[in-house]
């Protein structure tokens, strides 16, 4: 589909055939009309850009045209690690100060940081990179695309006279590479085209549903100097704010009312789409039980308040809320769409290609989830007095609300035996953050293991916001953090990171804290080991490594890590954290580092847990055991 795309807006096919092309691909006539008309500018616009309005010509280097393009785009940082080949641009950034570099000393991590800073404030991400780093800008690439989160990812190439020729850093195919993780990508073809090209890369990324873009723009032609357009964001920007058809609106708020047992499944489109408020009004209006999908294929955020009453936890195949459903409304989640027996799935989503992939759906809708639920919420309120919704809500909210007073004193359970610890387990960590962190702390985490203090922390509504990832590649939280916190300066922003995740992606994001002077609390959860890994191990294959009790592969320990004089290195205070009637203090400690405008990590030894934990073996081996001549 995106060559389809990719050939119409090149004037290689007709808006018919894109629409023949298409409909051969799978989509609706109604889909694919949204997707031609989200690539067409509006008439008002069409009309703004022939009367000029929003668009000047610039004259400079083709450097200096792709940072107008950006700057006229909203662009307010550049996330970056420095080439040669992108001389032009920071040439042109000298009198910019409407955009502020960021640097990065890893690619991961300056891609990590522009998805952060994209998560959190809404606004593609912009990265800038070495072509020969690609690649390890790669791996955190794959974050963005699972997500839908819109990253500009942007390199200088190897100019078009030495195309071919195979010079040491450059390589063949390196654009086509990007195509499995990339929403699309373009190649400038000449430095007058430079500002244009920028804009539709950002048009790609910036449209839902959203995703990570590419653009490659060869030295040479930044280096040029030429007169381009330069056109302003608001004549390439597109909401895609569509509402539902009036007859399916209906239809579903009449199967939402009349259901027995109906169950709404939230997932991160709400998130995208600013929605939680008009899933809680819905939930709360008709007494439905809400669930997310949880575990490693759980959410990135948390679209439905935590502790709202009928919020049931993660979704579980047959458990407890998930039989027997007769009505099942997924509200914008990809494995949120999987069928239930004897129920009708209605699934709501911003994104047309991924609605009904996994699954068939009974009714698929494509829409604005926020704009959608309005009118559901509207046509619900129509179809019934309040008095006999407050009825159904009422009879419907009983088993709903016994059930979260159950798991609430499960919670309260766990906190009152959990100070019996020595040492310091997850649940306590938990309990210690949820009893520390201000409500409006943003809690960044790519912690596999981190997701067991979901049962003892408050996550969404006016409480603290998360923000992870669901493809789960590792060391991107400390980077993700920055990029959250130059979103939002105000607000306090934590990272948690487990140790192996550490030792992926840190700690060269510690620099750009200690260099920015970036307030940001970094907890290492340190078990030593790929816990869930080892468990998921020793669970899935033969009892030889339960047996024998030797983890073959997922113990870290030998040598220890020490994590704190690890930040110090980079310029960032730290502590070890191993009691725990002393986290409070540590956490104290931190949060005033944080407020005097520095960053701050505690490495938190927490216990091993599951199948195998208390196993310390790995297999030996000696290198220098094993020479021979000791010159």
């Amino acid at each position: 589909m995106k060559e389809l795309v990719r050939q119409y807006l090149n004037n290689g096919i007709s808006r018919r055939g894109l629409m023949r092309g298409l409909g051969a691909a799978g989509l609706t006539a109604a889909a694919a009309k949204t997707i031609v008309e989200s690539l067409s500018p509006s008439p008002a616009m069409a009309q703004s850009a022939t009367g000029g309005g929003g668009i000047r010509q610039v004259t400079g280097t083709g450097g200096k045209l792709y940072i107008e393009q950006l700057k006229a785009a909203g662009t307010e940082f550049i996330f970056f690690n420095p080439s040669t080949g992108d001389a032009p641009i920071y040439d042109a950034l000298v009198d910019m100060p409407e955009i502020q570099l960021i640097k990065g000393v890893q690619e991961g991590a300056v891609v990590a940081m522009a998805d952060g800073y994209a998560r959190v404030s809404g606004k593609i991400g912009v990265a800038q990179i070495a072509n020969v780093g690609l690649p390890s800008g790669m791996t955190q690439l794959v974050n963005s695309w699972k997500d839908h989160i819109p990253v500009l990812l942007t390199v200088a190439a190897f100019s078009t006279e030495t195309t071919g020729r195979d010079y040491p850093q450059d390589y063949d195919h390196q654009e086509p590479m990007v195509t499995p993780i990339t929403k699309s990508f373009w190649v400038a073809e000449s430095a007058a085209g430079i500002a244009d090209v920028t804009r539709r890369v950002i048009k790609f990324g910036n449209t839902p549903p959203t995703g990570p873009v590419f653009l490659s723009i060869p030295d040479d032609l930044l280096r040029a100097t030429v007169t381009a357009d330069v056109y302003d964001g608001r004549l390439f920007n597109v909401a895609m704010k569509f509402r539902p058809d009036r007859d399916d609106v209906e239809a579903i708020a009449k199967q939402l009312i009349e259901a027995r047992n109906p169950l709404i499944t939230a997932g991160d489109e709400v998130t995208l789409c600013q929605a939680e408020a008009e899933v809680v009004e819905l939930a709360n209006l008709l007494g439905i039980p809400v669930t997310t999908v949880g575990g490693s294929l759980g959410n990135w955020s948390k679209p439905y308040p935590t502790r709202d009453p009928q919020f049931v936890g993660y979704f579980v195949p047959g458990g407890h809320f998930s039989s027997p459903v007769d009505v099942h409304f997924n509200i914008g989640s990809q494995v949120g769409e999987q069928r239930m027996p004897n129920a009708i799935t209605i699934s709501m989503r911003n994104d047309p290609t991924g609605l009904a992939r996994s699954w068939p759906i009974d009714m698929p809708i494509v829409a604005n989830i926020k704009l959608g639920l309005a009118d559901i919420i509207a046509a619900v309120k129509s179809m019934a007095t309040a008095e006999r919704l407050k009825q159904i809500a009422d009879a419907r909210s009983a088993r709903t609300r016994a059930y979260t007073a159950s798991t609430a004193k499960l919670r309260a359970d766990i906190v009152k035996n959990v100070d019996n610890n020595s040492s310091i387990t997850m649940e306590r960590l938990g309990i210690e953050l949820e009893n520390f962190l201000d409500k409006e702390t943003i809690f960044v985490t790519d912690c596999e293991s981190g997701r067991i203090m979901d049962s003892v922390m408050n996550f969404g509504g006016t409480d603290k916001a998360f923000y992870s990832t669901t493809a789960n590649i590792l060391g991107w939280a400390q980077a993700a953090a920055m990029g959250a916190q130059l979103a939002r300066p105000n607000r306090p922003v934590v990272s948690a990171m487990g140790d192996g995740s550490a030792m992926f992606g840190g700690p060269q994001p510690l620099w750009s804290q200690a260099r920015y002077k970036a307030p940001i609390t970094n907890l290492v959860v340190n078990n030593r080991s790929y816990n869930n890994e080892r468990n998921r191990i020793w669970s899935f294959t033969g009892p030889q490594q339960f047996n024998s009790g030797k983890d073959m592969t997922c113990y870290n320990g030998s040598p220890d890590v020490d994590f704190a004089k690890s930040a110090a290195a980079y310029g960032v205070e730290g502590e070890t954290v191993t009691d725990p009637s002393k986290i409070q203090e540590h956490l104290a400690r931190a949060k005033r580092a944080n407020i005097e405008g520095r960053p701050y990590l505690l490495d938190i030894i927490v216990d091993r847990a599951g199948v195998g934990a208390a196993s310390e073996w790995y297999p030996p081996y000696s290198i220098a055991a094993k020479r021979t001549r000791k010159a």
